[in-house]
């Protein structure tokens, strides 16, 4: 490669790069990164409903996700000696606005619909824990990409520092911490989001519907009356 050639290849590099690290501190509210379904860009539909990666929790079918990420995916159902059930779409490689990481997207059906399709189901593998991991029929793979995105996990490549987080998101309502490793758990309760910032290792990202925000909280409050995560009583506001 010739010098001049040398000199222009590392100047598209360097205006990559630099363009990533803009995207990651300008303000959330930038009207210049709308549509790039940045993690921290949530938004409530007219019905409370939490819009994010350019779905709708509560209405937006898988499908409409896969559109827009267009990277394979994993679709399993997840059983358990509890009787809890649940479908679950893995996309291993998440590209969306500059940022990669993974995505674990549970899917909204009823109990009777997930015993149908736990009874179809092809392949069963045991997991740890009693949990069994269900490989569904193809004619069921219909029914799974037609029904609406409950939550999504978002687990980012790259670690976020929580002075960035705060950048990002604003404020937590309430802070957690677990007391086993130090993660750190943010809530966003009017956004349907939580946050865990662990000492070490990557942040996982939690959205959900406002209005069963709860059934995310309720479980770090049980373990920290077990010895786990303990209760911060400073609120953030």
């Amino acid at each position: 490669m010739k010098i001049k050639e040398r000199h222009i290849f590392a100047g598209v590099i360097g205006f990559t790069l630099l363009s990533l690290a803009l995207a990651m501190l300008i303000p959330a509210g930038d009207s210049g990164h709308v549509g790039q379904h940045l993690p921290w860009q949530i938004t409530l539909d007219e019905d409370g409903h939490t819009r994010v990666f350019g779905v709708t929790l509560g209405k937006s079918p898988l499908s409409e996700l896969e559109q827009l990420i267009r990277e394979p995916v994993v679709i399993s159902l997840f059983a358990r000696d509890s009787g809890e059930r649940v479908v679950e779409a893995f996309f291993d490689n998440v590209a969306l606005g500059g940022l990669r990481a993974k995505m674990v997207v549970v899917l909204e059906f009823d109990p009777a619909t997930l015993d149908g399709l736990y009874q179809r189901g092809v392949r069963i593998a045991t997991l740890g824990s009693g949990t069994r991991k269900v490989t569904l029929s193809s004619e069921d793979m219909a029914l799974v990409r037609a029904a609406p995105i409950a939550s999504i996990t978002y687990l980012p490549r790259s670690r976020l520092s929580e002075e960035l987080v705060e950048q990002r998101f604003g404020k937590a309502a309430e802070q957690l911490t677990e007391g086993e490793d130090g993660t750190r758990h943010w809530l966003y309760p009017e956004l349907g989001l939580g946050i865990a910032l662990p000492a070490k290792g990557g942040n996982v990202f939690q959205y959900v519907l406002p209005e069963r925000f709860e059934a995310l909280r309720q479980p770090l409050l049980t373990l920290g009356e077990e010895g786990g995560p303990a209760r911060n009583p400073t609120l953030s506001r």
